[in-house]
């Protein structure tokens, strides 16, 4: 049995290999037993090439000596292989601890951060002339308010908006809907005034305010 490898033994004896060739020659020995026997063979020649004399180059020699045990080099150390795994283990198993710590502490800045709604502030109201009442839900936002509306007894068929007021004399259309919708519908709407400035709400059909809602 041969291995074509072995041609670099000597070279490799007689350290002329460069680094990466040499590297590459010592991962191959570790899984060729030709070559490891046959390093094990070669090994006094360099100590034996030193000690001739350049005028006995012309005179044969026989072998000078047995060849030693053939002792292979030893395996590459398992506890390095099997460590490497757990320690990667351990890596993935701390990153995603890691990972889910992350979620978990955004989830609770999100939880105690995110600003919640006030509870809704529930305002009524009753229009004798028109005959319709009107009950308006406000919510407090960061954006202004949102509005929630119960309207009751208003002509069908008709397009209703809510006009919303504030104490500085400004108006806002607050939303637009169609009367013909049942009587408990809750019918969303909103304005950027804040709840606090809101001086009065007007639901209007045709020009015609049926009913204004007040704090």
């Amino acid at each position: 049995m041969s291995c074509t490898h072995t041609v670099a033994l000597g070279a490799y004896l007689l350290g002329a290999l460069d680094p990466a060739e040499r590297s590459a020659f010592e991962v191959h020995l570790r899984t060729c037993a030709v070559c490891r026997r046959e390093l094990v063979r070669l090994a006094p020649l360099p100590g034996l090439l030193a000690q001739v004399d350049v005028d006995d180059l012309d005179v044969p020699f026989d072998d000078p000596a047995p060849a030693p045990e053939l002792l292979p080099l030893p395996p590459p150390r398992p506890e390095t292989t099997r460590s490497a795994e757990p320690s990667a283990r351990r890596r993935g198993l701390v990153l995603a601890g890691v990972g889910v710590l992350v979620v978990a502490l955004v989830a609770v800045g999100v939880l105690v951060l995110a600003p919640r709604d006030r509870d809704p502030v529930r305002l009524s109201a009753a229009d004798s002339g028109t005959g319709v009442t009107a009950t308006a839900d406000l919510v407090a936002k960061e954006w202004g308010t949102e509005l929630w509306l119960t309207v009751q007894n208003a002509p069908k068929g008709k397009r209703c908006k809510l006009v919303v007021h504030d104490r500085a004399g400004r108006a806002e259309i607050g939303g637009w809907w169609g009367t013909d919708h049942p009587e408990d519908a809750r019918i969303p709407g909103s304005t950027s005034f804040p709840v606090d400035q809101i001086e009065r709400l007007d639901v209007v059909v045709d020009m015609q305010v049926l009913v204004s809602v007040r704090p």
